[in-house]
């Protein structure tokens, strides 16, 4: 059986709606399109997100990178990754209106449903703003790629919500890479040797240690597991955690990785700003 399903049909679109596709906020959207709906090279992904509580599907590796960050935000609420352009007529105006074809199925020439990365909505000074993202790299610029993104831009634009388009360039990676490392350390008791009293401990020890003493954060937590009988990855695991929940605050744009005895810092950047 085929992973997805090459081309678009009326009953795959019939399909998709009757599913719930690009409806729902939270916890109960669902993505127009999911990693089982599209060729992939090995860079799609599917991430448990820390802002909504469900599962997101990314397809491309700055998809991934890109959320990493936005769900590290403390200004990020909601995250709907593949928002489709509804009602599915309006794209198919625009283009017209501006003289381009309208993205079509390559196999059977239907206008397919066109989509947008993310819609975000964030809280900022006490109000609610929503902002669309595509994520684009900075050589994909042909002429066909450009008309695609005319009509997302002026999609949005004529619904009064702020788009943009977010490249390899406005995405640190670092921070991404230090994200995706504490991301799956979020939750409490995926180690069940670490109690919380022992949590609280390493939080109380980590701030007093002479970390420029030690090479990398790896041998932080393996200090920990030797300190309190712990099997092997328990400290660092703590440690990872720690981060995650904003108990420890560190310099997400430095290098935390646990290999290759990276010299760790410790500093103050948290939140870095949503492109």
């Amino acid at each position: 059986m085929a992973k997805y399903q090459r081309s678009f049909t009326p009953e795959l679109l019939a399909k998709r709606l009757r599913l719930g596709r690009g409806k729902g906020v939270g916890k109960n959207y669902k993505p127009w399109l999911t990693v089982r709906d599209v060729p992939s090279l090995g860079l799609s992904s599917r991430i448990l997100g820390w802002t909504t509580g469900r599962t997101h599907h990314l397809l491309a590796g700055n998809e991934t990178a890109y959320f990493y960050i936005l769900d590290w935000s403390i200004l990020v609420i909601d995250i709907r990754e593949q928002f489709p352009l509804f009602p599915f007529e309006k794209p198919l105006e625009i283009a017209k209106r501006l003289g381009l074809k309208p993205p079509t199925d390559p196999k059977t020439q239907l206008p397919i449903v066109m989509t947008t990365d993310f819609l975000i909505d964030t809280f900022v000074d006490g109000k609610i703003r929503t902002i669309a993202r595509t994520i684009k790299l900075t050589k994909d610029n042909s002429n066909r790629t450009l008309e695609k993104l005319q009509i997302e831009r002026i999609y949005w634009e004529e619904l009064g919500i702020d788009w943009g388009i977010v490249t390899e360039l406005e995405i640190d990676k670092q921070v991404s890479d230090n994200i995706k490392w504490i991301h799956k350390a979020k939750a409490f008791g995926k180690v069940p040797a670490v109690t919380k009293d022992i949590l609280t401990e390493i939080e109380w020890k980590l701030r007093c240690m002479k970390l420029q003493n030690y090479r990398s954060v790896a041998e932080i937590g393996s200090v920990f597991d030797k300190e309190f009988g712990l099997p092997v990855g328990s400290g660092l695991w703590s440690i990872r955690h720690l981060i995650a929940n904003r108990r420890w605050i560190v310099d997400m744009g430095q290098h935390l990785c646990e290999r290759n005895g990276i010299t760790f810092s410790l500093g103050f950047q948290s939140n870095p700003e949503l492109t």
